[in-house]
């Protein structure tokens, strides 16, 4: 048993939940059925991973099998939901040897309702796994079966928390809320399981004990007007904590007050928090731990990055290619770090020339291919373009109450892209108040909120745009340090050899690239990345965490510098 201080949903928190985190059977077996099991695995860490005790890749075809036992007592006039936070990437699950339900893809979490399967005393979870990762079309981000490069180890299986919790019979399922500046208020809507009309809101002053009692109808939007509103930013990131109350349900959430919009100041167009030109400058966090692969360690070693990305002057991660679990967004939220989130990239096996080598070495190609052409942009299965119209509906419904959030990144260097402009406007419709960059690096077809560049290899020259200017991929200098590198072979750009040397092309760099083009209208820049990862050796701390590679105290000078020329523009 656990206190709700670590609940796995911190946007909606009961009073107590169980998770079945632990070690697991499992047996990897070329058949569906098996006759016994392999050994023991520490979930929720994938079998790939050291960590997990286990150091096995699940191959395509293949099936990876999860057995584990748990004591209940049943409640009367309640239901027990059984959560995974991730499984990747196909799941069947049964409870007691029966099937209460199936999963397809990776990266989101999913429930199942299990009263109906459960026994008093003991009861036994099995779950199934099929992943054919880059042999496969489906959301896979950067894992690959032969990884290298700036590809890594694969994850399979269970990656991500199992838990469960008793629920009233009439119960809270979701609740969203919708900041509003103008109106000066909050705009609610509370998705139930039940007969009774209204909910019980009850909303917490910010630093203070102050708070007020409303009462909203279920399942449609109330709005609540606040006073003395406190603004969220990445200097000042005030939370509301809010709960609510429907029935003998009793939840816990929070929200923030803040709006992003667009702004046109002479001529250039910039990203806008709270209706102030607020310049993005971040790091691209693939979310890769040497022990563990994508899954952290613990909470603890999510706030060390946030932490330390802080630290450094940065104020937005851009999340690469992968979906966390919900704590790690509501860290930002704390902490207050802006999010520009990737959706998972899919598809069929990429062309490493295409996507990546002819791009950087004849830009002009970029905008003149089509993707529309499905063949050509590795999405020629109808069902898969489908399932990636699903998983996106899917991620901002699971990630859009988070404050942080401010981007949805629908598309990167041309993975699996298809339909942008089509896909922009869905996603839109589905989120009208976040940005949207439809395309990030290259294959712009003119959709979106950004002109989104990447650049590694030149200097960085812009052009006049109609959109928000952003260079969402840049940098990547390759500094190894003995000892600390846990790849095959080094991979990345600028190959360094000291710290001083580092910062010093650090700083050249962001004079040339930054300082010099915030003038003709850069918004924000991403450097690549956070940390290293296996083969790749750009990070500004090392893999294992153990090693910074940069001067904090210069990059914060470099950081204010970067937001004091912004500002300066902006006037």
């Amino acid at each position: 048993m656990q206190d709700n201080m670590n609940y796995p949903r911190p946007q909606l928190r009961r009073e107590q939940y169980t998770t079945l985190n632990g070690y697991w059977d499992y047996a990897f077996s070329i058949n569906k059925e098996i006759d016994d099991y392999d050994g023991k695995i520490l979930v929720p860490f994938p079998p790939e991973s050291q960590k997990s005790g286990v150091e096995r890749i699940l191959l395509p075809g293949n099936y990876l099998h999860y057995r584990c036992t748990f004591h209940l007592t049943k409640h009367s006039h309640q239901r027990l939901l059984l959560h995974f936070e991730a499984v990747d990437e196909y799941c069947e699950v049964f409870i007691n040897d029966h099937l209460v339900g199936s999963h397809h893809g990776g990266y989101l979490p999913f429930s199942f309702d299990i009263t109906n399967d459960i026994a008093e005393g003991e009861n036994e979870i099995k779950v199934v796994v099929e992943d054919d990762t880059d042999y496969g079309n489906h959301a896979r981000g950067k894992q690959r079966l032969h990884h290298e490069g700036m590809y890594y180890t694969p994850v399979s299986g269970i990656w991500q928390t199992v838990w469960y919790e008793w629920v009233d019979e009439q119960y809270i399922k979701d609740v969203v809320f919708r900041p509003d500046l103008q109106k000066q208020g909050i705009h609610i809507e509370v998705s139930t399981i039940g007969e009774l009309e209204d909910v019980e809101v009850i909303i917490h002053q910010p630093d203070s004990k102050d708070s007020t009692t409303y009462h909203i109808p279920v399942c449609q939007q109330a709005f609540i007007t606040l006073e003395d509103i406190q603004l969220w930013a990445p200097d000042h990131p005030v939370l509301y904590d809010v709960e609510l109350i429907y029935g003998h349900d009793h939840v816990e959430s929070y929200f923030g007050m803040r709006t992003f919009s667009q702004v046109e100041i002479k001529g250039h167009h910039y990203m806008a928090l709270n209706g102030k030109p607020i310049f993005h400058f971040g790091l691209l966090d693939q979310g890769y731990y040497h022990e563990t692969l994508m899954t952290p360690p613990n909470d603890e070693a999510i706030i060390k990055d946030l932490k330390f990305v802080k630290s450094l002057g940065f104020n937005t991660i851009r999340k690469h290619v992968k979906i966390e679990n919900s704590r790690y967004y509501y860290y930002c939220d704390q902490l207050g770090i802006l999010v520009m989130q990737d959706m998972v990239n899919g598809g069929e096996r990429y062309d490493d020339h295409f996507v990546t080598l002819e791009p950087n070495l004849f830009p002009s190609l970029q905008s003149k291919r089509d993707d529309h052409n499905y063949a050509l942009m590795k999405r020629p299965d109808s069902n898969n373009r489908t399932e990636y119209y699903r998983e996106v509906k899917e991620t901002i419904a699971h990630l859009k109450h988070f404050v942080s959030i401010d981007t949805w990144v629908a598309f990167n260097e041309g993975w699996g892209q298809f339909d942008s402009k089509e896909v922009t406007n869905y996603i839109k419709k589905l989120d009208p108040e976040r940005f949207v960059d439809s395309a990030s690096g290259w294959f712009d077809r003119g959709a979106g909120d950004f002109l989104s560049i990447h650049n590694y290899f030149r200097p960085l020259h812009l052009k006049s745009s109609q959109r928000i200017i952003m260079l969402s991929e840049f940098g990547g200098m390759n500094y190894q340090i003995n000892n600390h590198f846990y790849g095959k072979k080094n991979y990345g750009y600028k190959r360094l050899s000291s710290r001083k040397d580092f910062m010093i092309a650090y700083r050249k760099l962001m004079i040339r690239d930054i300082m010099k083009n915030i003038p003709h209208g850069l918004a924000g820049c991403i450097y690549t990345q956070l940390s290293d990862i296996e083969d790749e050796v750009n990070g500004l701390i090392t893999y294992d965490r153990q090693v910074v590679k940069c001067d904090k105290e210069i990059m914060r000078g470099i950081a204010q510098r970067i937001y004091g020329l912004f500002d300066k523009e902006m006037i």
